[in-house]
């Protein structure tokens, strides 16, 4: 039931502009794309963000923008863009989230994981692969567009 409820605040969340303004943000976005979409939240990453490292096997980003709330909990973006500068990857960061709770909401949203091992899911409308990582205290959350 519980897990339901919070399935039910992250699709209310997801659709909200306010909580996630960054879901606007289209792959090949160029990085003033990106921050005009975020009206200029989204800043150069620096060395002391979280947000702002490598995640594995990903991009190093460079913007970042903190202090999102999703689904009720605190959160920070950012971005990282391929040699054409265009947008390439996006991780939300949790930094105090269980990586169960995380990976129970993306099942309810998308449904089963296509590769559970590595606990990815698909999301068709927005073309995106999207991995759930444990990241210390936290879970970061790995978007990419599907096929890469």
């Amino acid at each position: 039931m519980r897990s339901f409820i919070l399935a039910m605040i992250l699709a209310t969340s997801a659709a909200a502009p306010a909580y996630a303004w960054w879901q606007y943000a289209e792959w090949n976005f160029t990085p003033a794309q990106v921050v005009s979409a975020s009206s200029g939240q989204a800043v150069p990453c620096r060395a002391d963000e979280a947000v702002c490292a490598a995640p594995p096997g990903g991009l190093k980003p460079t913007y970042f923008v903190e202090r999102l709330t999703m689904v009720g909990m605190p959160a920070s973006a950012s971005f990282a863009f391929d040699g054409s500068d265009k947008l390439a990857q996006t991780v939300v960061l949790f930094p105090d989230s269980d990586p169960a709770l995380i990976a129970n909401l993306l099942q309810g949203i998308h449904g089963k994981p296509v590769d559970e091992a590595q606990r990815v899911w698909r999301d068709e409308r927005r073309g995106t692969t999207i991995t759930a990582i444990p990241a210390g205290r936290g879970t970061m959350l790995l978007y990419r567009p599907a096929g890469r």
